[in-house]
C-alpha cells in the first residue's frame, strides 16, 4: 500500500470511527478513496450482473448514469431490469423461489423483506470484512436496518435509501406580515410552519379561501400512499402494529383510541372541515405536488422529498414563490418515529456472480453516487444525510433529516406485508373516502391482522 493510500485509508477510517486493521482496511488491493472500499485490480473484469431496480424511478437515475463508473473502475458489466413498481416484489420473489439464477441482486423495499430471507445469503461476512464488525456496520446507518433483521440475528440486506413524507408551505404567504397579524388576532400565537396537530388544523383553517380557490393543506392520502401516511402518523404517536405478543396495538385501548383520533382527523379534514381539498382521497405524491404548485394550496404533504431540487427551481415555482419544508407533528405531541421508505439490496443463493454483485451494492454506498442521489432521498447513512440536510446542508431539506432520524420499519414480521396490508388499504379508502367510520376501519383492521398471524402461528 502507497503512502497516500494509507492517508487515505486511515482519514476515512477516523472518519467512519473504524479500525483500520479490520479485514478489508488491512488489505493491500482496494481502489483508492472508496469507503466502502472496492477491489482494485478488476478481478471480476468481464462479468455481467443483473440488476433489478424500479422502472422510473427518479431518485435512482442518477445511479443509474453513474454506472459508467463503477464499470470503468471494477471491469463488470451491470445490466439493469426495470421493473414497474407494482411487481418489484412479485416478480423477482418468482425468480429467486425457482431459482432460476435470473438476478445476481434482490432489490425490495422494507415492507416485503421478510418473504426473501430463506432464498437470500446472509451478509454477516461481508459486512465484517468490510467494516470490521456488525456493530460497526449498524452505527454506520440509521436505526431502520435493525428492522430488517432476520430473527437469526444476521443482516440479509444492505440499504441504500431512506426517505420519510414531509410537508411543504408557501413562505409567501406563511412569512407575510398582514397574514402574520391576522392570524394571531385570530389565534393568538405566530404564525409559523406547524409543530402540533392543533396548528396543523389552524393554518389550514386560515389559508382556507374558497373564493379564491385555496385550501390550506393538500396530501397524498390516496390508497396505498394515504395508508402508509395512516401507518406513519399512528407510527409517530408511539404504537408498534404489534406488540410483544404479535397482537396489533390497535386492540389495546390507547392503541385503538390513537387510530381512531388520527382517521378522524384525515377524514374530517376533508369531509367535515373541509380544509384539504376533496381530490386529496385519491391524490398520490404527484398529484398533490403539481396541485401545491398551482397555487391551490398554502401546504402540502407526502413523498415532497422527492421533488425538492424540482421545488427549488425558479420556473416551477413561480405560481407560490418560495417553499419551505417542515416535519408533520406527532399526534402524541412529542415525535417517537414514523414511516422509514428504505430500500435494500441482497444477495440470492442462486446469483451467478455474487462477489461481483457484492462490489456493486459497496459502489451504491460510495459518497459518490449517494450525493448524487440526495435530493431525490437520503442517504441511509448517518453521517451523509446529516451533511445533505444539516451541515452544511443545501441539498436536502433539514425536515426531511427530522423526520427519518427516528424513523421505523413498521412491518415487523413478513406476514403483515401480505393480506392484513392489501386488507389496510381497501379499509382505508374507504374511511378516507366517507364510507365507513374510524372505528369501522380499525375493528375490521384488527380482525384481519389477529387472523392472519394466528393462522402464521404468532397469535396461541
Amino acid at each position: 500500500m502507497s503512502y497516500h493510500q494509507l492517508l487515505a485509508r486511515t482519514a476515512i477510517a477516523a472518519v467512519l470511527g473504524l479500525s483500520i486493521m479490520a479485514p478489508a482496511m488491512a488489505a493491500d488491493e482496494f481502489i483508492e478513496g472508496t469507503f466502502p472500499p472496492l477491489k482494485a485490480g478488476k478481478p471480476y473484469a468481464g462479468v455481467t450482473i443483473n440488476v433489478p431496480t424500479q422502472k422510473g424511478w427518479a431518485s435512482f437515475a442518477p445511479a443509474v448514469e453513474l454506472t459508467k463508473n463503477f464499470e470503468e473502475m471494477t471491469g463488470i458489466k451491470v445490466q439493469y431490469d426495470m421493473i414497474p413498481g407494482s411487481d418489484i416484489p412479485s416478480k423477482q420473489l418468482l425468480a429467486v423461489s425457482q431459482a432460476s439464477g435470473t438476478y445476481d441482486i434482490v432489490t425490495q423495499h422494507a415492507t416485503s423483506f421478510g418473504s426473501f430471507f430463506r432464498f437470500l445469503t446472509p451478509m454477516t461476512d461481508r459486512i465484517n470484512a468490510t467494516w470490521g464488525s456488525v456493530d460497526k456496520f449498524e452505527d454506520w446507518l440509521f436505526p431502520a436496518q435493525k428492522g430488517v433483521k432476520n430473527t437469526d440475528g444476521q443482516h440479509y440486506f444492505v440499504p441504500f435509501h431512506a426517505n420519510a413524507q414531509i410537508g411543504y408551505y408557501r413562505k409567501d404567504l406563511l412569512e407575510n406580515a398582514e397574514e402574520q397579524a391576522a392570524f394571531k388576532a385570530k389565534y393568538g400565537y405566530d404564525l409559523a410552519p406547524p409543530t402540533t396537530i392543533r396548528q396543523v388544523k389552524d393554518i389550514a383553517a386560515f389559508f382556507t379561501r374558497p373564493d379564491k380557490n385555496l385550501y390550506g393543506l393538500t396530501t397524498n392520502w390516496g390508497g396505498g400512499q394515504g395508508y402508509a401516511a395512516f401507518i406513519g402518523y399512528y407510527s409517530d404517536a408511539g404504537f408498534d402494529l404489534l406488540g410483544a405478543d404479535y397482537k396489533p396495538t390497535m386492540a389495546t385501548p390507547e392503541g385503538r383510541q390513537a387510530a381512531i383520533d388520527i382517521l378522524n382527523f384525515m377524514q374530517g379534514s376533508i369531509h367535515k372541515d373541509k380544509i384539504v381539498n376533496p381530490d386529496s382521497a385519491n391524490f398520490q405524491t404527484g398529484q398533490v405536488s403539481d396541485f401545491f404548485l398551482s397555487g391551490s394550496s398554502a401546504m402540502a404533504y407526502g413523498w415532497l422529498s422527492d421533488y425538492w431540487s424540482f421545488m427549488q427551481k425558479p420556473e416551477n415555482i413561480k405560481q407560490v414563490g418560495p417553499v419551505g419544508a417542515f416535519r408533520f407533528p406527532s399526534f402524541a405531541g412529542e415525535p417517537k418515529g414514523g414511516y422509514s421508505s428504505w430500500w435494500m439490496m441482497g444477495i440470492p443463493k442462486d446469483a451467478k456472480n455474487p462477489d461481483a454483485a457484492w462490489e456493486y451494492i459497496k459502489w451504491l454506498l460510495n459518497e459518490h453516487p449517494q450525493i448524487d442521489m440526495a435530493a431525490g432521498q437520503l442517504p441511509p447513512i448517518k453521517d451523509l444525510a446529516y451533511r445533505t440536510a444539516v451541515s452544511p446542508g443545501g441539498i436536502n431539506p433539514r425536515a426531511l433529516y427530522d423526520a427519518f432520524v427516528q424513523a421505523k420499519i413498521t412491518t415487523q414480521v413478513p406476514e403483515m406485508s401480505q393480506q392484513p396490508r392489501t386488507k389496510g388499504v381497501e379499509l382505508y379508502t374507504e374511511v378516507i373516502a366517507n364510507k365507513i367510520t374510524p372505528e369501522q376501519f380499525v375493528d375490521g383492521y384488527v380482525a384481519e391482522i389477529e387472523k392472519t398471524l394466528t393462522a402464521a402461528g404468532y397469535i396461541k
